[in-house]
C-alpha cells in the first residue's frame, strides 16, 4: 500500500516537471508572449472595422435622405464633405479616409476606389442608391493600420493591414399594387409643388412656431402648399385642357382630376383602389362624379375626417377619340395627397375644404369660378418616406413617394 501511494506521488511530480518546463520553453522562446501579442492585434482589427462600418454606414443613409429631400444637391461634390463628416465622428482617431459614389443619379460618374473594402452584391433593382466606403487612414499619411505588438515580436516585417468599410443605401418610388382610383394630373401636381419643391406636413403650424423645419432638415410649406383640383370636363377629355392649370394657359398640358376604372371599364374595389404602375393607361369617364359609388364616397369621407395621405395616381397625358366619354389617361407616377375638402365629388355630398393645417391655403380666383362650374377635390401633397429592409423600386419619376432601404 505503501509503495503504491509513493508512486502515484512519484507520477504527480514528474507531471508538475513536465508542465514546468513546457512554460517554460513557451517563454524563452516568446510563443506565450506571441499569442497574446496576435489576440490584441487582431481585437484592435475588428476595432477599426467596426468604427469605419458605422461611419460607412451612418454617412450612406445620410447622403441618401439630403438626395430625397433634394435632389439638386444629390452630387458627388456636394456630398463627399458629408460621408466624410460621418466617418471620422465614429472612429476614435478622428482620421480617416471616405469615397462615395452614385448610381441611378444623372451626371454622375463613380471614379476608383482606393478602398479595400467592397459592398456586398445585392439583388434590389431599380430607384437609385449611394455607396460610402471609409478606410484606415493614421496621422503619418499611412493607410495601413499598424500591429501593437505581434510585428515587434514575430520578427516579421509585417507593418501592418488595409482596413476598410463599406456601406450602400437606394431609394426610389414604390413598386405600386393598388392606390387609390382617384386620378390627378401631372399639371396640377407641378402647381400645387412648385414642381416638386414644396412639400406640405401637417405638422406645419407647431413646427413652424418653434423653427423647426431646418432641425428636421424640411422645407417649410406656404399657402400655395395646399390648392383646389378642378375635375376634367368633357372639353379636356377630350384632349383640349380648358383652362390650364397653369398661367399662361397651356393648351397641351392635361389639368384636373378624375375617378379611374380599368381598361374594360370596371370600376374600382371595395376600397375605391385599382391595381396600376407606370405607364398603364386606365379608363376615365368624363361623368364619373355622378356615378361615384358607395366605396369611394365612403373612402373619401374617411380621408377628408382623418387627414390620412393617400396615394393617387398622376397621369399626364389623355388619349381619347374625339369627344369620347371614356379616355384613356396615362400614368405618370404616384403621389401622397391629404384630402382637405371636396366640392360635389360625388352627387350630393359636399365639404368645403377646411384649410386647417395650412397656413393659407386660399384657391386663385381661376380655381374658384372653376369650382362654381365643376366638381373639385381640396388638399396637399406631402412627401412621404418609407424605410423598409428590403426596398422594391418601380418606375417612372418620384413625385414625393418614396421608399427606402439599407441594400449593403
Amino acid at each position: 500500500m505503501h509503495r503504491l501511494i509513493r508512486r502515484v506521488r512519484r507520477t504527480h511530480a514528474s507531471e508538475h516537471g513536465v508542465v514546468a518546463t513546457m512554460l517554460a520553453v513557451l517563454l524563452g522562446t516568446g510563443v506565450f508572449f506571441g499569442a497574446g501579442a496576435l489576440v490584441i492585434d487582431v481585437a484592435q482589427l475588428s476595432l477599426e472595422r467596426t468604427e469605419l462600418q458605422s461611419g460607412a454606414d451612418a454617412g450612406s443613409w445620410a447622403i441618401a435622405m439630403r438626395c430625397v429631400r433634394n435632389s439638386a444637391d444629390c452630387t458627388t461634390a456636394a456630398q463627399n464633405a458629408v460621408a466624410q463628416t460621418y466617418a471620422v465622428k465614429n472612429i476614435k482617431r478622428r482620421l480617416v479616409d471616405s469615397q462615395i459614389c452614385l448610381t441611378g443619379v444623372p451626371g454622375q460618374a463613380c471614379s476608383a476606389w482606393n478602398s479595400p473594402t467592397a459592398c456586398p452584391p445585392t439583388s434590389v433593382t431599380g430607384g437609385k442608391s449611394v455607396e460610402v466606403r471609409t478606410s484606415t487612414r493614421m496621422s503619418s499619411g499611412s493607410t495601413l493600420l499598424p500591429p501593437t505588438f505581434a510585428g515587434k515580436l514575430s520578427g516579421t516585417p509585417y507593418a501592418g493591414a488595409k482596413v476598410g468599410a463599406c456601406g450602400r443605401v437606394a431609394w426610389g418610388p414604390p413598386s405600386i399594387t393598388k392606390v387609390f382610383a382617384l386620378g390627378i394630373s401631372l399639371c396640377d401636381w407641378q402647381r400645387m409643388t412648385g414642381n416638386g419643391t414644396v412639400f406640405y406636413g401637417p405638422l406645419a403650424g407647431l413646427t413652424g412656431q418653434l423653427g423647426l423645419f431646418p432641425f428636421l432638415g424640411l422645407p417649410a410649406p406656404n399657402a400655395s402648399a395646399e390648392g383646389a383640383v378642378a375635375q376634367v370636363v368633357s372639353v379636356s377629355a377630350a384632349g383640349l385642357p380648358l383652362p390650364s392649370c397653369t398661367t399662361p394657359i397651356n393648351l397641351t398640358k392635361p389639368r384636373g382630376w378624375t375617378w379611374l376604372y380599368d381598361n374594360n371599364m370596371n370600376p374600382p374595389d371595395a376600397n375605391c383602389e385599382l391595381s396600376l404602375k407606370v405607364g398603364d393607361e386606365p379608363r376615365g369617364f368624363a361623368l364619373s362624379g355622378l356615378l361615384a359609388g358607395l366605396p369611394c364616397r365612403n373612402r373619401l369621407q374617411t380621408l377628408y375626417a382623418t387627414r390620412q395621405p393617400v396615394l393617387v395616381p398622376i397621369f399626364d397625358d389623355i388619349e381619347p377619340a374625339l369627344l369620347s366619354l371614356t379616355p384613356s389617361y396615362r400614368i405618370a407616377g404616384f403621389a401622397s395627397f391629404v384630402v382637405t375638402g371636396y366640392d360635389a365629388l360625388i352627387p350630393g355630398v359636399t365639404q368645403a375644404a377646411a384649410n386647417l393645417l395650412s397656413p393659407g391655403g386660399v384657391p386663385s380666383l381661376l380655381q374658384k369660378a372653376l369650382c362654381t362650374v365643376s366638381a373639385c377635390a381640396y388638399g396637399y401633397f406631402t412627401r412621404t418616406v418609407v424605410p423598409v429592409d428590403n426596398p422594391l423600386f418601380g418606375s417612372g419619376a418620384d413625385f414625393g413617394a418614396t421608399v427606402i432601404g439599407r441594400t449593403g
